[in-house]
C-alpha cells in the first residue's frame, strides 16, 4: 500500500500529493494519506468523494489516517487548489519561536518576569501552539530547573511539539541539562517555520 505523508503540509500540498499518488497506482489499489490538521482532512476528503473514491478515516493522536481505494478517476486537468477552503483563523496551527530568555526590550529583570508569565500562561489558553522553537539564549528556558519547566512539560504532554536548537545547546554547553523537548537542527526548524500558518516571535 502506497503512503502519502502530508503531515505539516498546508493546502494545497496534501491535495497535490494525493492526486499525484493516485495517478501512480492501479485501479482498486489502496492509498494511505497521513494528515495532521482537520482543514486538510476535510479538503482532501471532499476532493476524493467528488471523484467517486472510496475512503475511510481514523485518528491516532494528532494524525489522521485516510485510506483510499482507487475506485474513480481524477481528470488530469483537475485543479487541486480549487478544493482548498480557508482555514478557521482560530487555529492551533501556529508556531512560537523564542529567541531569548527574556521578553521585550529594556530592563532584563522585567524581561525575565514577562517571558516566565508568557510561557506559564500558554497551557491555560484554548488555542495552544502547534510547536515551540527555542533558539539562542531561549534554550535556557527548556533546561532542567527552568522557571517554566513545568508549563513546558505540560504543553508537551498535551501535544505541543518542542524543538530546541542543538547548535545553541552546544554553544552554551547545556546539552546535558536539557529537560524538555527534543534537540533539533536548523533544517528541521526552518521546515517547521516555513510551513506554519503563522509564526510568533515574542
Amino acid at each position: 500500500m502506497k503512503t502519502v505523508d502530508a503531515q505539516g503540509k498546508m493546502c494545497p500540498m496534501p491535495l497535490i500529493m494525493t492526486k499525484k499518488a493516485l495517478s501512480e497506482i492501479s485501479e482498486n489499489e489502496t492509498l494511505e494519506i497521513l494528515i495532521d490538521n482537520e482543514t486538510s482532512v476535510k479538503n482532501v476528503s471532499r476532493f476524493l468523494e467528488e471523484h467517486n473514491m472510496s475512503i475511510s478515516a481514523e485518528k491516532q493522536g494528532k494524525v489522521f489516517r485516510l485510506k483510499v481505494s482507487k475506485t474513480g478517476v481524477i481528470p488530469e486537468e483537475t485543479q487541486a487548489e480549487n478544493y482548498c477552503d480557508t482555514p478557521n483563523p482560530v487555529s492551533s496551527d501556529y508556531v512560537i519561536a523564542i529567541q531569548k530568555n527574556k521578553l521585550g526590550q529594556g530592563n532584563d529583570e522585567l524581561g525575565e518576569l514577562l517571558i516566565k508569565g508568557f510561557i506559564n500562561t500558554l497551557p491555560e489558553i484554548e488555542n495552544k501552539p502547534e510547536t515551540l522553537v527555542f533558539l539562542n539564549s531561549g534554550i535556557f528556558l527548556a533546561l532542567k530547573g527552568s522557571p517554566v519547566f513545568d508549563s513546558l512539560s505540560r504543553l508537551e504532554k498535551e501535544g505541543t511539539k518542542i524543538l530546541v536548537c542543538g547548535t545553541c545547546l552546544d554553544y552554551y554547553k547545556k546539552k546535558e541539562e536539557l529537560g524538555v523537548g527534543i534537540v533539533s537542527n536548523m533544517y528541521d526548524i526552518l521546515n517547521i517555520l516555513s510551513n506554519a500558518a503563522k509564526v510568533l516571535y515574542p
